[in-house]
């Protein structure tokens, strides 16, 4: 079946090609700053009911739309910049998405083919600057499409790599004369160039299942692979059959209830005592790792006791990950919904057989949340004025919303974060802890509000955070976007102040610390967004549940007591390690 316009029956151009595609994959939204090299694309999208464009005010800014989007809902996500900065821009925000396994389509555009190598105003070929290759390292695959007849054969190659095995970015740069060309495509449904992924080893997960039915203390530590498969629920279903304790990763926090009987809450950085004590100790016999790498942070800087006394099994899409770290067991390769369930089927099937599950941990009680979990609970607790990041947190534990998603940049705020925080059934927590760049979730709320329209978006964000890509909320005032912001304002750069001081000679680097304060709220409301101070014990609950209920873009100002560190003590530790080696 050709493409072709359909009041005339001429052949569309690669324009229509290309959305054809794009909405075959269920991408409805492009964010982007729109440019000459790029024109024709962007107004293609434009005039296209099916798709929605999104300016946003700087393309590092589009591309964090785009991923928190495809975090949010797990569709296709496109970003796009013209040539030269345009493309340059979004790079960051693509590095951040390929550090996450986050699928994204990145568009730039290019000088005109009959140009290219003649010095053309902002190209970018493999003679001078080479766009193409800066994007490799970072996406899946990266090419300049050569001609309109090669646009469908190269674009279905970037959308199966981008959407299959471990998701990612993948980038396309198109000299801008291509667009408005006839292209006749004979066309390709999805299903048919984009396989599925669901192949596992019956007999690895079948010596899996036996050992973890053996074992007496057995753990679970979830990464966030399990949430972009979708297996939580399942996961869920596993650590109770056996039972198993469960642990995530600090990028996977919440993907089990953090309030569940079995949760041993956050391992690694800024992570909780009782995940530390269980996963450090020889009192875990059997580990099942579920799309976790097993990565510095999680790990605290690849700890040498991180290892089950007996058995780890480790779940990954990607061989690669497989023992990267720590010898492994039992490898299981594959999608880790797939694998979770086949395990589950296993385990059921020996019990109805009569084999018994050897866990203690049902006859065992409960953690205490306030005393093995929270390494300073008087803090949480504290009546201090200004308000301590600790009160303030538990106090919004308490106000959001059963089905929120909530956004964590990242920085000293990050730390506490997810310390302090703790993610039920239905709320969701997103860190883009792979890349670790600032900005990410001061702009990718807007994207996910996008995407899952009927949830709450509460993203909480640092000063310099704010200072750094704070411009994208007037995106949001532009398109009613209704993301509420929580600035925690410690005027400076609290995870460098303070670990500065844990590093090195211990002096602390005083040019983190703002001179002037800075009045965000003040700022917001200059922008066109509702605007709240916190500064008491209180006042945070009764603030945000204003700002939800205005169901339009809106910023709380937290001003916090500035002399409490951010729980930093094992990262130092890391960076020190670094150092030493």
């Amino acid at each position: 079946m050709g493409t072709n316009d359909r009041a005339t029956g001429k052949p569309g151009t690669m324009a229509d090609v290309f959305l054809r595609y794009l909405r075959a994959e269920g991408a409805r939204v492009v964010f982007g700053v729109p440019g000459g090299l790029l024109h024709p694309f962007f107004a293609a999208v434009a005039d296209d009911p099916a798709f929605r464009l999104i300016v946003a005010r700087h393309e590092c800014g589009a591309a964090f739309m785009a991923d928190g989007f495809a975090r949010t809902c797990g569709a296709m996500a496109v970003c796009a910049g013209t040539s030269g900065p345009g493309a340059t821009n979004l790079v960051t925000g693509v590095a951040c998405a390929y550090a996450d396994g986050v699928p994204m389509l990145v568009v730039t555009g290019q000088a005109p083919s009959h140009a290219l190598g003649k010095g053309a105003a902002q190209e970018t070929p493999p003679e001078d600057i080479d766009i193409v290759a800066m994007f490799k390292p970072i996406t899946k695959y990266s090419t300049m499409i050569p001609g309109p007849a090669r646009l469908a054969h190269h674009l279905r190659r970037a959308l199966r790599l981008a959407l299959t095995g471990r998701p990612g970015p993948v980038h396309l740069n198109v000299p801008v004369d291509y667009w408005d060309q006839p292209a006749v495509e004979d066309w390709f449904d999805p299903a048919t160039y984009r396989p599925a992924y669901e192949l596992f080893d019956r007999r690895a997960v079948s010596a899996a299942a036996r050992r973890l039915l053996g074992a007496r203390r057995p753990v679970l530590l979830v990464g966030s692979g399990a949430a972009t498969s979708d297996a939580a629920e399942h996961v869920r279903s596993l650590a109770e059959l056996l039972p198993a304790r469960v642990a995530t990763t600090p990028r996977a926090k919440g993907v089990f209830p953090e309030d569940h009987p079995l949760s041993l809450g956050v391992m690694g950085i800024a992570g909780h005592a009782a995940a530390r004590t269980a996963l450090l100790s020889d009192d875990v016999d059997v580990l099942l790792t579920v799309g976790a790498s097993l990565n510095e942070t999680t790990t605290l800087n690849w700890h040498p006791r991180f290892r089950p006394s007996e058995t780890l099994i480790q779940i990954d899409v990607m061989a690669d990950r497989i023992a990267r770290n720590y010898p492994v067991d039992i490898a299981l390769v594959g999608d880790a919904q797939t694998i979770v369930i086949e395990l589950i089927y296993h385990i059921h099937r020996a019990l109805r057989d009569g084999v018994a599950a050897q866990a203690v941990w049902r006859d065992e009680p409960a953690l205490a949340h306030d005393h093995e979990f929270y390494d300073q609970p008087q803090l949480r607790r504290s009546d201090a004025v200004p308000v301590t990041p600790q009160r303030w947190r538990v106090e919004l534990n308490d106000a959001l919303p059963e089905d929120a998603v909530v956004f964590s940049d990242i920085g000293g705020h990050m730390l506490f974060n997810v310390h302090d925080l703790c993610i039920r059934e239905r709320q969701s927590f997103v860190l883009n802890l792979g890349f670790g760049s600032m900005g990410h979730g001061t702009a990718a709320p807007i994207g996910a509000a996008l995407a899952v329209g009927d949830r709450p978006i509460v993203a909480i964000i640092g000063d310099a955070c704010f200072a750094m890509q704070g411009m994208e909320l007037l995106t949001a005032v532009e398109y009613d976007v209704p993301v509420v912001w929580i600035v925690e304002n410690n005027q400076m750069h609290g995870i460098t102040w303070f670990g500065s001081q844990l590093v090195g000679n211990g002096e602390p680097m005083h040019a983190v610390r703002n001179r002037r304060a800075v009045d965000i709220a003040g700022i917001a409301r200059a922008m066109g967004l509702g605007s709240w101070v916190v500064e008491r014990p209180g006042e945070l609950g009764p603030a945000l549940k204003e700002a939800l209920a205005a169901r339009r873009p809106a910023v709380i100002e937290v001003r916090v007591a500035r002399d409490v560190p951010p729980p930093l003590g094992p990262r130092a530790q890391v960076i020190a390690g670094f150092r030493d080696r």
